[in-house]
């Protein structure tokens, strides 16, 4: 049971990674988003789309492109038999100028469920955990990737090399992000330019993108404006899983209560096949049973029956115990002498 806990955890622990996103990008910052040290440069947003905590250290943020890695990884795996993650580390080594691994040990490497996080594409990753060794190039379509700590790929964007200045390129909503947690190549029709003018294009790094109104509220507000489906959807779902319990329960209950009686059945069996038999049971002489049930009847009969009358002698010679005269001394008698 602990093994399974554990691959189940480790395999939960790989999914909430997968759904870790690249939300915004912006190429030329000219006066937007700041650092700590108050510089302006291109930075890329991470969206963990998941409802747990997931931590994105030993992770891959490059520019190379799929292919690139994809040859890679078929070429050197043919020469030795490392893991991608290694030959991600040593491609990280060899370019990294190209490839950032995000190190372990900051704690805001632990994105919290539905938050986000900013790493400044500035070339100085020197500058602490959040900088990148690489710069996005204005005017120039801009390739950025994410890859999981064991060589798969995230996400990908493209940049295009027609955003302008102080523009964002991010995706049209989160809930977009939702429907398609399962792709992980790059559509163009999940995103737009945002250029921060309306709140419906606002350029939100390291917060949620505004969303005016909520779909999924406003789709129930317009096809169950009485919220009755909502009611009965929600009450069906709990009497559906309290059904499922019940029959569960009924079904465990009958197994273990016939796993039981059988057990039982076997003892019995078994005693009833160790019993000795009338035939093999030892025949004893005439003499020893005559004994026996004489020792019996003698064990049983051993006082005589009392009648229960009492009775009460009225004849006149009293004994010691009804006279008292007869209790006391007698006076001796004086003879004469003669």
């Amino acid at each position: 049971m602990t093994l399974i806990a554990v691959v189940v955890a480790i395999t939960a622990s790989a999914q909430g990674r997968l759904d870790l996103r690249i939300n915004e990008v912006m190429v030329q910052n000219d006066s937007n988003y700041v650092d700590q040290d108050g510089h302006r440069a291109a930075w890329i947003e991470i969206f963990n789309a998941s409802h747990s905590t997931n931590a994105i250290e030993k992770m891959f943020i490059t520019t190379y492109k799929q292919d690139f890695i994809q040859n890679y990884f078929k070429v050197e795996e043919q020469k030795s038999n490392k893991k991608r993650n290694q030959l991600l580390n040593e491609l990280a080594e060899k370019h990294g100028d190209s490839i950032y691994v995000i190190p372990r040990g900051d704690v805001d490497t632990k994105v919290k469920p539905r938050s986000h996080v900013v790493f400044f594409a500035d070339g100085k990753d020197a500058n602490g955990t959040f900088h990148l060794p690489f710069v996005l190039e204005a005017g120039k379509d801009n390739y950025i990737a994410l890859y999981d700590v064991n060589g798969d790929l995230v996400d990908e964007v493209i940049v295009p090399a027609s955003l302008p200045a102080d523009n964002s390129f991010a995706r049209t909503s989160e809930d977009a992000i939702d429907l398609h947690k399962n792709s992980r190549s790059f559509d163009e029709s999940e995103w737009q330019v945002r250029d921060g003018q309306s709140e419906a294009n606002a350029i939100t790094p390291a917060k949620f993108n505004a969303r005016p109104v909520n779909e999924n509220i406003q789709k129930f507000k317009d096809e169950d404006g009485t919220g009755i489906w909502l009611t009965l959807m929600s009450m069906g779902v709990v009497f559906s899983a309290l059904l499922m319990l019940y029959i569960l329960f009924k079904l465990f209950g009958k197994f273990f209560t016939s796993k039981d009686k059988k057990k039982e059945d076997e003892v019995v069996d078994k005693a009833i096949d160790n019993e000795p038999t009338v035939e093999s049971q030892p025949q004893g002489d005439d003499e020893v049973i005559a004994a026996i049930c004489m020792a019996l009847y003698q064990h049983f009969n051993a006082h005589d029956e009392e009648s229960g009358v009492l009775t009460f002698d009225r004849s006149q010679q009293h004994g010691a115990w009804g006279s008292k005269g007869n209790l006391l001394r007698h006076r001796p008698t004086l003879q004469k002498n003669h």
